[in-house]
């Protein structure tokens, strides 16, 4: 018994040795990568590091990176695998991840600080290697630099990944490439915070509110990025197979030659007499970036380029980027007399309508701030240049002349009047929107409204400006009056179903109307 007692103790002896033994000559950890040398988990005073596999350097067994460097591996190795076919790195990267900082992301020099939650959703380890390699490549020194080169970096993560998604941390949402239009892609600050597509380094900034001071200089130039890098990649994919072989290993002659014109040094946002709204920041954003790919020179020696260049700027255009760069233009227009708040029920009707017709740019203003839906947050009337409209509705109390109504003619092509001095009131847009003022009748019986034409109005724009009350010159009808004369009505129709009244005319000046009871 005894015997048999000292055979198992030297037994179980044997195997903690031998289990001992394989944990002190167990191969050292690494990262098979030619560009990552080291890497660093930190935890508080805690540490654990893994190097490159070619330098065979020796450390102690990291439970960390045991369990996750298969993963970072393959990330790191599908970048670099992408990256260095384009040009290789001159440098060598190290990684730092930071645990008790989850929506870190830091890179100075040829470190790359990312805190681990941001390490855990797609797109920003890989994100952040594309920075490292385009600041080592790009030698081109203009005004919108910091969101050329996110521009830039998400084509090279759309290219290694073959679609760009970026993950949330706080929220397990994917961004993704999807269709945005000018000027809805420009966004307030706390906008943008809840954005997917805000700077990978901004996500801590963006969870400390505290901190929002920081942002407003660059939430301008940064909620353009989705239009700029949807449009960016869509021209790429414009290409054949064989153009986009060549035009990706033209990336680095892209970042290195020289532009004629020269690009803007200094951004006219920064000048101190500059009077420049956001939407005309903005818009010198997207036209200095278009810039940079339309007048790189390039363009002299690439035929691919120069296609590239004509399908990016026609995107933009389909994107609603045309004509006047600080213009803002929606397909329908709300103006409220009253100040609007998230709650209130017009806004909440237009935000819903919004979702319902997303073919529709639709927009709420009031006197201080502009939402375009659907939106919650608003943007400061005075941001904008020009805003126009196709449609444009608008309450007004009391009577009003047509010098009122002329105010309106460069801003849309139809313009409804609501007579309504009761705040208490709301109004159903749902036919309006289908239907437009005879919609409008149908859906509220009982308010007066006129519908006008302002190109039509705008003919007889002298005969008109002597009338001071539009409401009494429609309800009078002075067959006699030069003003009335001026346009040609030969008979006034009733709309049963619409309860309101379309006069037949030589001039559509007014298409629809119903007086005050």
């Amino acid at each position: 018994m005894k015997s048999k007692f000292i055979t198992t103790l030297s037994l179980l002896c044997f195997g903690l040795l031998s289990l001992a033994l394989l944990h002190v000559t167990k191969k050292p950890l690494c990262i098979d990568s030619k560009v990552v040398e080291r890497i660093d988990m930190i935890d508080g005073e805690k540490s654990e590091t893994i190097f490159r596999c070619a330098i065979h350097r020796h450390v102690p067994y990291s439970p960390y990176f045991a369990e996750k460097l298969k993963t970072i591996s393959e990330r790191v190795q599908g970048a670099e695998r992408l990256l260095e076919s384009i040009e290789p790195f001159s440098q060598r990267v190290q990684i730092a991840i930071v645990l008790d900082r989850p929506f870190l992301f830091k890179i100075r020099g040829h470190q790359i600080f990312i805190g681990e939650g941001m390490l855990k959703v797609p797109g920003h380890l890989e994100k952040a290697l594309s920075k490292i390699w385009y600041r080592e490549k790009n030698q081109t020194l203009f005004a919108q630099q910091a969101v050329m080169e996110e521009v830039f970096t998400d084509f090279l993560v759309f290219l290694q990944k073959g679609s760009l998604r970026y993950g949330d941390p706080d929220s397990s949402r994917i961004t993704a490439l999807a269709p945005v239009r000018w000027p809805f892609v420009l966004k307030a600050g706390s906008a943008y915070c809840e954005s997917g597509w805000k700077q990978s380094e901004h996500y801590e900034y963006c969870k400390d509110l505290s901190d929002e001071d920081v942002l407003d200089q660059e939430v301008v130039e940064m909620s353009l990025r989705p239009l700029l890098a949807t449009s960016w990649v869509e021209s790429y994919k414009s290409l054949s197979v064989k153009e986009r072989y060549e035009f990706a290993h033209l990336l680095t002659s892209l970042l290195r030659q020289e532009h004629e014109p020269a690009l803007p040094i200094v951004s006219t946002r920064n000048h101190p007499n500059a009077q420049a709204t956001q939407l005309l920041k903005a818009a010198e954003v997207v036209k200095n970036i278009n810039a940079f790919v339309a007048h790189s020179k390039l363009k002299q020696d690439s035929d691919v380029h120069k296609l590239f260049v004509s399908y990016f700027t026609d995107e933009l255009r389909k994107n609603g980027f045309q004509g006047s760069f600080a213009e803002a233009s929606f397909d329908v227009l709300f103006i409220s007399e009253d100040k609007l708040t998230v709650d209130s029920p017009t806004l909440k009707q237009f935000r819903s309508l919004a979702k319902e017709n997303p073919q529709l740019q639709i927009a709420v203003q009031d006197k201080e701030s502009l939402w375009m839906l659907p939106s919650r947050y608003p943007i400061s009337l005075n941001s904008f240049g020009q805003i126009r409209a196709t449609r444009i509705a608008l309450e007004k109390c009391g009577g009003y002349d047509f010098s009122f109504v002329l105010g309106y003619a460069d801003k849309t092509e139809k313009l409804l009047v609501i007579n309504n001095c009761d705040d208490k009131v709301d109004f159903a847009f749902k036919k309006f929107l289908q239907e437009g003022a005879a919609g409008f009748g149908t859906e509220n019986k009982g308010m007066a409204f006129v519908q006008f034409h302002m190109p039509s109005l705008l003919m007889k724009r002298q005969e008109l400006e002597a009338v001071n009350d539009v409401f009494e010159f429609i309800q009078k009808r002075d067959v006699e009056s030069p003003s009335f004369k001026s346009l040609g009505w030969q008979e006034v129709r009733w709309s049963e179903q619409s309860d309101a009244y379309q006069p037949k005319a030589f001039v559509d000046a007014i298409e629809w109307f119903r007086i005050p009871n």
